[in-house]
């Protein structure tokens, strides 16, 4: 079964950014890129709550962890992203 299956969308459609130097991207796309700038956002704000230095701190670094947090955040991003799209048109 494909993703657009099961996330019951086409990952095809792209969607408009409003500004023409950024990338065109496919809804699924920019889902992605949101779950992972959230997901880095939810460890800047652990590590500051537990006074972890990130730029000097490597073990930090769980590129699995990152991808798991990024494939779980996806669907509900995608619907965020479809609920501020309805609410524009």
């Amino acid at each position: 079964m494909k993703i657009g299956q099961v996330l019951n969308i086409d990952i095809n459609e792209k969607i408009d950014l409003d500004n023409p130097e950024l990338p065109e991207l496919t809804i699924y796309s920019a889902a992605r890129w949101w779950s992972l700038m959230k997901g880095l956002d939810v460890i800047t704000g652990k590590a500051k709550q537990l006074n972890i230095d990130l730029n000097n701190d490597k073990s930090w670094v769980k590129p699995l962890a990152l991808q798991k947090y990024i494939d779980e955040e996806t669907p509900s991003v995608i619907a965020e992203i479809k609920n501020v799209k309805t609410r524009d048109e």
